[in-house]
């Protein structure tokens, strides 16, 4: 039509956020926003007479990114790059590097909306299941396995994983980033929810030793920052130089640019996930004494989990509803359906656990 590919007018785009449920409810966990909101932030009143004019420097910020790794990489200026977002940073990824054919090595589950962009290249997909008989847990050697037989494909990792909220340690993320590296692969660590992961299980360790890997981050989640839309990329430069050229021009703004420093200067991230490291456990100690609800495989520092019953034709995500909490459906995600949801953590702990325990004895 009109010249619109076909692919684009044939696609159901699979992502969360295109379909959350409507209805009551006394608290929402569905989106993966900071659990506790924002730092408190104000715009200088120079960003805001100047906003007339393009942003012209990411000096300032690239700095306090620098020392924010010191311990974990010597971060150069061209090896850093910003975008709209941790997804900008991953469809700026998928647009330097796919097209129609190329294989696709990814998780399944994994983020939806990253996905749903790459269905727009016409790749094929090989996808690396997470197994309800291992309890959704990650297996390396699946991962592996998929890498090896599939040289030159476009590897796909979201650590921690969505929806679960689990981490892959580092050690098996070299594994895979090597075993890409071999088989002539490039691999994206996808860390949108990096900042609750202690800094030595980063991918951001490995970036100074492999040429074949990008790792994404964002202001979205730990910082408190989603409605910013800033997100960057770190790799080798030769990878950011590439980058660049498809990247989205002045595609940070200096509004973005101004509270994202003040957020790292405020150390919130680090606030947050010192308490999500109290309060998850209290959502996973619930979840110990429930009937029917079960939790995947997940990390009690990652304010994301999903939640499941063994009946697949069971709507888990309306009976959540009924108890007074709106989530996330996993019908969307490669590898779930409707038994499954995806929960984030909320300031009122006390509230989440007893809505629950409501829906356990609901379903």
């Amino acid at each position: 039509m009109y010249g619109i590919r076909d692919v684009l007018l044939r696609q159901e785009r699979g992502d969360y956020s295109e379909h959350l449920i409507e209805g009551s409810y006394q608290l929402d966990c569905s989106m993966g926003s900071n659990p506790y909101g924002t730092p408190p932030l104000s715009l200088p009143q120079d960003v805001a007479s100047a906003l007339s004019l393009y942003p012209h420097s990411d000096e300032e910020l690239i700095e306090l990114i620098r020392g924010r790794f010191a311990e974990v990489l010597p971060l150069a200026d061209d090896m850093i790059a910003f975008s709209c977002g941790s997804i900008g940073t991953v469809m700026t990824l998928s647009r330097m590097c796919l097209e129609p054919g190329k294989t696709v090595v990814c998780m399944a589950p994994t983020f939806t909306a990253a996905t749903d962009d790459m269905v727009t290249y016409e790749v094929n997909f090989h996808r690396v299941y997470l197994r309800p008989e291992n309890n959704y847990k990650f297996c390396v050697d699946d991962m592996l396995d998929a890498v090896r037989s599939n040289p030159g494909a476009f590897v796909y990792i979201d650590n921690p994983n969505n929806p679960t909220g689990q981490v892959f340690p580092l050690a098996e993320v070299r594994q895979v980033v090597e075993a890409a590296r071999e088989a002539g692969s490039f691999i994206v660590m996808d860390e949108a929810y990096g900042d609750y992961m202690p800094d030595e299980e980063s991918a951001l360790n490995l970036v100074p030793e492999f040429d074949n890997l990008a790792v994404v981050r964002t202001f979205s989640k730990a910082c408190g920052e989603a409605g910013i839309r800033l997100g960057y990329c770190i790799a080798q430069a030769p990878i950011m130089e590439a980058f660049h050229k498809v990247n989205i021009p002045f595609s940070k703004s200096s509004v973005a640019d101004a509270l994202a420093i003040q957020t790292l200067q405020s150390e919130w991230a680090l606030r947050t996930r010192d308490r999500v490291r109290e309060d998850k456990p209290k959502l996973m100690e619930a979840l110990k004494e429930c009937k029917t609800l079960k939790m995947a495989q997940t990390d009690c520092g990652v304010p994301i989990s999903m939640l499941y019953v063994e009946d697949e034709c069971f709507d888990l995500e309306k009976t959540l509803l009924c108890a007074g909490v709106r989530v996330v459906t996993c019908s969307g995600y490669d590898g779930l359906g409707q038994n499954a949801i995806r929960i984030n953590l909320h300031e009122d702990m006390e509230t989440l656990v007893a809505l629950i325990r409501k829906a356990d004895e609901l379903a």
